[in-house]
């Protein structure tokens, strides 16, 4: 038995059928980022004999897991195996015969959503990421069909998963939130006042690691707040508190008002939740 994590409390706000579609959200953009790479020509003089075609033989890998990810998604929604045999020009038999691993292993993940390593000490997700940390999937998904994409929506996968094709009007949904490692914190505040426009050393960071002594990312009025206003291009707004339970800080920056800003403060949130060199 292990302890709980603050994933799972997130993870219950969304439905199976939600979660499912987040992983075939997240499988599609992977197989697209994937095959952009293999777009570009500049450096093929640096790809060894066949290389191009281990590269293909990628794509066709993340293909054949997106494939998975839909039918997992289509049992989740209500839709038979004869729904989707009509599709891949098959019996309904053999649909079931060749999915119905992964329905299983999907299924069984949810009783047992993770493990841990040998050290007793490490959690392994048994879910796929984007069902197990949901928040944190929205949040990279919806920025990169915002950034990618032309339709200037900011919330085009996230807004769907509740049947709603309205903008979402929750403030907070307008915010980035996250969580780093506590040793990462210094390096993280010093690079999200670059990109706001302001000089790193212009601002008196020393009051924030006192502050956040007391913080718990539980109880929202104990939560460390911090302007960056005074001459800055991208006024922001941060707050952070620790994580009960865990070795991180949680961080929620509000205020960024250009799609390259949010995935830049994306980008950091996702590099400083591991350890860094």
């Amino acid at each position: 038995m292990t302890d709980p994590t603050p994933y799972d409390d997130e993870r219950r706000r969304y439905s199976r059928e939600a979660l499912a579609r987040l992983v075939l959200s997240d499988r599609a953009v992977g197989l697209s980022e994937a095959a952009g790479g293999l777009a570009v020509t500049r450096y093929d003089s640096y790809c060894g004999p066949g290389g191009r075609v281990s590269e293909a033989l990628r794509l066709t890998q993340h293909a054949e897991g997106l494939l998975a990810g839909a039918v997992v998604y289509e049992r989740e929604r209500g839709s038979s195996w004869e729904d989707m045999a009509q599709y891949l020009g098959v019996e309904a038999e053999a649909v079931r015969e060749r999915f119905s691993p992964d329905l299983e292993k999907w299924n069984t993940a949810f009783d047992v959503p993770y493990r841990l390593d040998e050290t007793g000490r490490k959690r392994i997700p048994q879910l796929p990421t984007a069902a197990y940390d949901p928040q944190n999937a929205c949040r990279r998904l919806d920025l990169w069909a915002h950034v990618r994409l032309s339709f200037g929506d900011k919330h085009a996968v996230s807004a769907g998963l509740d049947g709603s094709t309205d903008e979402p009007t929750d403030p907070a949904r307008h915010e980035i939130d996250g969580r780093i490692r506590r040793r990462n914190l210094d390096t993280f505040l010093h690079l999200l006042s670059h990109y706001a426009g302001q000089d790193p050393d212009d601002v008196n960071w020393d009051t924030v690691a006192p502050a956040l002594e007391t913080t718990d990312d539980q109880n929202p009025g104990g939560w460390c707040s911090y302007s960056l206003a005074d001459g800055v291009q991208h006024p922001l707004d941060v707050r952070l508190a620790n994580t009960v339970g865990s070795d991180a800080l949680s961080v929620v920056v509000g205020g960024a008002d250009s799609a390259v800003l949010r995935l830049r403060i994306d980008t950091l949130l996702t590099a400083f939740s591991t350890d860094t060199p």
